[in-house]
């Protein structure tokens, strides 16, 4: 046995071991583990540790959820048989990242075709009220299964989803672990601080809530780093902004994206909001998984934050100015205690940077950046600079 096959069987040896914590098998030994197949629905060697060494595409041997022969794979390995493109596929995933599995009994993941998004509704049916929306690789937990739809529970959202558009098995496994990121998981039940430093004596940069997750960037002592998703200033630069929150208050681990709380607003109205300001916002929403596009103004094929207000409100004939900047000089400024559907909110710092179309319920819809497109958050991940009111009434 060669220098560099023996380092192969022994990163083999420790996959064996992690498929046994994920599948509760029993590993005696690695001699044993050789006899055996790859248990079902995991695939041993596909999933962890597999980054570096895997069986070629050629050989018809299932890259994820079937059995495959260990033996294969040793002969696979020693002829240099590897296949690239699996190598690019499962790059990364590691025993830590695994642990993603153990979070669901009944793992799905929301498949949707094109910049879309599905709908969750607190009944299985299309006429039944929405309750929350998933985009793509969306993670949930499986409940039951009622006819053609699927009972789900994802984040604080909890309804149906239309099962053809939830895959579920082997190759929901692969997709979560090319998925899962380092993130923090708020647990405090009130809304947590985000300071500009790891200090109770820093400023509050803003609050975030319960089951919210953002991006882990790093994690000392007390507190951790998260990525508060980088806004895009008007030269179409990504910035990256960042703050800390106690660790007492959050779970770091890996984990996927979830389902965002939204419930359409009444059309006809109501003694909150007029109708306009209704059909807007729910006009606006229709738009959500579409792409960010620094310069554009399309809602559906790409749109900047700024492009994206212009153009909804627009099609309820008022006609904004094309910057955050100058759109924040519209309307009357209001405090957030006034703060209706159809107002816009500003953010940034230094000079504003962006701006979201607040919906009530306390959510916004806004071209957010590059990586997460058009999206829905809490009006307050960021804490605005300016709110306006450009409808009246």
């Amino acid at each position: 046995m060669n220098r560099n096959l023996g380092k192969r069987v022994k990163k083999i040896t420790s996959v064996l071991l992690l498929s046994s914590m994920l599948c509760g098998q029993s590993v005696v030994s690695s001699q044993a583990a050789e006899r055996q197949n790859a248990v079902a629905g995991y695939s041993v060697v596909a999933y962890a540790g597999a980054q570096d060494h895997q069986v070629s595409l050629q050989q018809k041997n299932s890259v994820a959820g079937m059995a495959l022969n260990l033996d294969e794979y040793y002969t696979a390995v020693a002829a240099d048989s590897v296949s690239g493109k699996v190598k690019q596929d499962l790059r990364g995933i590691t025993e830590e990242k695994a642990v993603v599995l153990k979070e669901y009994k009944r793992l799905g993941i929301a498949q949707i075709s094109g910049n879309n998004y599905l709908n969750v509704r607190k009944k299985p049916s299309t006429g039944a009220d929405i309750c929350g929306k998933m985009t793509q690789n969306t993670a949930c937990e499986i409940l039951k299964k009622k006819g053609d739809w699927y009972k789900i529970k994802s984040g604080s959202v909890t309804g149906y989803v239309y099962a053809k558009y939830i895959i579920t098995g082997a190759e929901a496994e692969k997709i979560a672990l090319k998925q899962a990121e380092k993130m923090a998981v708020v647990t405090a039940e009130s809304n947590l601080n985000v300071r500009k430093k790891p200090s109770t004596d820093s400023k509050i940069i803003t609050k975030i809530s319960e089951e919210e997750r953002y991006t882990v960037k790093s994690q000392k002592n007390d507190w951790v780093k998260i990525s508060l998703d980088g806004l895009i200033n008007e030269d179409g630069d990504e910035k990256k902004s960042a703050g800390y929150i106690s660790a007492d208050y959050c779970d770091v681990k890996y984990a996927l994206k979830a389902a965002v709380p939204y419930t359409p607003l009444e059309e006809g109205g109501t003694s909150t909001y007029t109708s306009t300001r209704a059909a807007l916002c729910n006009y606006a929403c229709q738009f959500v998984g579409n792409r960010y596009v620094w310069g554009g103004t399309s809602l559906t094929n790409g749109t900047d934050c700024s492009g994206f207000a212009m153009s909804v409100f627009a099609k309820y004939g008022v006609y904004l100015p094309r910057t955050s900047g100058s759109q924040a000089g519209a309307g009357t400024s209001i405090s957030s205690s006034q703060m209706k559907p159809g107002d816009l909110v500003f953010y940034g710092s230094g000079r504003i940077d962006h701006v979201a179309i607040y919906i009530g319920n306390g959510m916004i819809v806004h071209a957010a950046n590059t990586r997460r497109g058009i999206v829905l958050d809490r009006w307050n991940y960021m804490t605005p600079v300016r709110i306006v009111n450009v409808l009246g009434n």
